[in-house]
Parts: C-alpha cells; structure tokens; sequence
C-alpha cells in the first residue's frame, strides 16, 4: 500500500534533501541528513526510522556518523531501547523542524502555482468509514476541493497510524491511535460497537426472545473472530473483559474486515465490529447486529497528521470537506454515533 502511492515523494526525497547548507566555519548538512536525524528522532530508533524511510538501517547509521563528524559534536546517544538526543542534537532538532516545514511548504506552494498544478493530499480512511460513505467519496471531494488531487487510502487504523507518521499518508480518520509524539490528533466523534452474528448460528439463538442488546460478559462467552492484537477494537475489548474478570479466547484472528466477515457469515464465529463495517450485510438480513452494554464500547474516531505537516493553500476547503464527510458518517450511524468535535477550517 504505502510503498505504492508515495512514488512522487520517493522521487523528491531522491532530489532536493541532497543540497547542502554550508555553514561559516566550512562545516556542511546535508538535507537529507537532516531530513533522516529528525525522522530518527522522532522514532526513538534507527531501526524503526530505518523502516519507515525505506533505508537500510545500516546506510542510516553510516549518514547520522557523517553527520555527527561533520559537526564535530554527538547528536545521538545509543542505548538498549533505541537512541534519544544529546542536548546539541536536541538543539539541531528543534532548530531543523522549521527548515524542513518551510522547504515542504515552499514545494507544495510552487507545485501549485506553476503550470496551474493542483495540490496533492493523501487522505487515509478506515475500511468501515469508505463502507458507509460509498464510493462517491473522491467524486464528492474533486467537487468539494477542486484545487487538490486527493487520493484515498483505506486501512485499518494501526496501518494508517504508521503511514501518517512515514508521510505516506497526509491526513487520516483512524480509531484509537494513542498518544504518539510525531502525530497530531484531533477527537471527532465517539462510535459504539456492536456483537454481529449469523441469524441461524448458535451465537443468534441462544439468546431469549431475539434481544436487541447483549452484555459484554455474554459477547466474548461466544468464538470470536478478532483482529490481531496491534487493533484498537481488539485492544479495547481484552481491556474491558479483564476488568470484569471476564475470560474469553479468540477462535480466529483475522488480518481484513473482509476475512472477519466471512467467517461471521459461514456462523463459525462471532464479531465485536463497527456497524459501518457490515451495514449491508446487516441491511440485507445476511447478519444480526445488536447492542453491547454493560459496559458499551466505544472507540474513538480522531483526524491524525503529522506534526510537522504543512498546511494546503487549501486548507480551510479540505478541513471543511472532512467535516462534511465526518457528518454524512454520523448521520448514517445514528444513535452508534456521539458527536465530540469538529475540525475548525483556516
């Protein structure tokens, strides 16, 4: 996926971080040692920048060495987790951010400007959320904002998390993507999830009298398909059973809804999902739904970018946009739905 649509940003990073700033005292950085310092940064690893800039973890290491002996100081100090900053390469760090957002935005204003190209935004959307909206989404958002090409990515939110935070992705609407340092996270709305079954498996008829509603402890007393153990919705449910000293194994562990839902329609398993995830199977009669309580469950959907993430010369169209589309959601989820905040455009 992600390798896939940043061709353009993989010509760029091949291009421009090459040019270096000379300093005074004859000492020279290179900006793509610039660019790959603050990336190590802010993964608190080489091995984990290293992945996500696509570099060879020993190529990384050889530049940061240049680097630092280039400058004659230690920017970096190893350690048994990762690598945290010297208070010099903290220093180069909180100077370097500017540079690099002041060089992206004077790209993404210059791509604009000349030759009447439109700016590019990647928008991440999670499987459930391009369900609900339907494929006229990208019609709808060439009409909204019609100066920006956006592209859409649709991922589970984990996938999404770690894209943003490679650039890969611009902005995203994922679930649950914690506290993360390089990210900046807006809350948007709160959805409950739902127990989803076969209407003919043992999971739909033990229940008397077809009960809209099913406790947490009763759900995962059932199979349950789940994803693995990096998803939010599976994270939040282990929470929520082992505070009540509820037990419960995972039949299957599934890496796409699409997997998860075949599974729940050959009645091998149930599923703890989003609504929007199966509203058509749901519609059609293919699949029961009904409410968790005691307690519900929630998740929590946020608008993510990265923080050093410069800002379209149509950011207030694009913000307005992911607003209208964040309420088209809503709306069709009804009461699973509870309004927390919206994006303020400009």
């Amino acid at each position: 996926m992600a390798r896939a649509i940043v061709g353009w940003r993989l010509h760029e990073a091949a291009t421009w971080p090459y040019v270096p700033i000379r300093f005074a005292q004859g000492a020279v950085i290179n900006l793509r040692q610039l660019r790959y310092f603050t990336r190590i940064v802010e993964a608190g690893s080489i091995t984990q920048a290293a992945n996500e800039l696509y570099v060879a973890q020993p190529a990384l290491g050889s530049q940061m060495r240049l680097l630092e002996a280039e400058l004659g100081v230690n920017l970096l100090q190893r350690h048994s987790r990762g690598v945290r900053t010297t208070p010099t390469g903290d220093l180069l760090y909180r100077r370097a951010l500017p540079i690099l957002q002041d060089l992206e935005s004077l790209r993404q204003e210059v791509m604009a400007s000349g030759h009447g190209r439109r700016e590019s935004l990647v928008l991440g959307v999670t499987p459930g959320i391009a369900n609900v909206l339907g494929s006229g989404l990208l019609v709808q958002a060439r009409d909204a904002v019609p100066t920006v090409h956006i592209s859409l990515v649709e991922e589970m939110s984990y996938v999404l998390a770690d894209a943003v935070m490679r650039a890969d992705v611009d902005l995203a609407l994922a679930y649950e993507v914690g506290d993360k340092p390089a990210l900046r996270s807006t809350a948007l709305l709160q959805e409950e999830l739902v127990f989803v079954s076969k209407p003919s498996s043992p999971f739909s008829q033990c229940d008397e009298g077809g009960a809209a509603e099913i406790t947490l402890a009763q759900a995962v007393s059932h199979p349950l398909v789940l994803a693995d153990g990096r998803d939010p919705v599976r994270r939040l449910i282990e929470r929520e059973a082992g505070r009540l000293a509820c037990v419960f194994s995972v039949a299957y562990e599934a890496s796409s809804i699409s997997t998860m839902k075949n599974i729940i329609l050959h009645g091998e398993a149930a599923g703890i999902l989003p609504r929007g995830t199966v509203m058509a199977e749901l519609r059609s009669g293919a699949l029961r739904m009904r409410r968790i309580v005691k307690p519900t469950l929630c998740r929590r959907l946020y608008l993510i970018e990265r923080a050093q993430r410069q800002p379209l010369q149509a950011e207030s169209a694009v913000l307005a946009f992911i607003n209208a589309m964040v309420d088209q959601f809503a709306r069709e989820q009804g009461d699973l739905v509870h309004d927390l905040h919206r994006v303020a455009p400009g």
